[in-house]
């Protein structure tokens, strides 16, 4: 046997080989991002984001993007597992955001309303 019969035939192998083990493998679904991402949209529910605008938009948006994410999953595949990650990333900070509008408008409601009292007691103490 040549030197280039014996380097093709290693390089045979080693392509094989790899091919052989890639084929194998499989992709494993991002389930801390999904869970992550779950969590931070039920968070945002239970902060009361369906009932602030702004912060709706935004738990719509995370809603939306773990559905995909969800697609994306069930597809299979490394470029899927990977774009739907990223997707699910992008629904944690976008049911993250929800919360943090939805937490803020209650803050300014309860703001409005404490200056209402202070008025009502000025007007009745004066």
């Amino acid at each position: 046997m040549t030197i280039r019969t014996t380097t093709t035939r290693a390089l045979l192998a080693l392509f094989l080989g790899t091919a052989l083990v890639g084929g194998c493998s499989s992709t494993r679904p991002p389930t801390e991002t999904m869970e992550a991402s779950a969590a931070s949209i039920r968070g945002a529910e239970q902060a009361g984001a369906e009932d602030v605008p702004r912060a709706a938009l935004y738990l719509q948006l995370a809603n939306e993007q773990s559905a995909k994410a969800k697609v994306l999953i069930a597809s299979g595949g490394e470029d899927n597992m990977r774009a739907a990650s990223n997707l699910l990333m992008r629904a944690a900070a976008d049911g993250d955001l929800a919360i943090a509008l939805a937490d803020s408008d209650k803050d300014r409601v309860a703001a409005e309303q404490a200056l209402a009292e202070i008025r009502t007691f000025k007007q009745q103490t004066e």
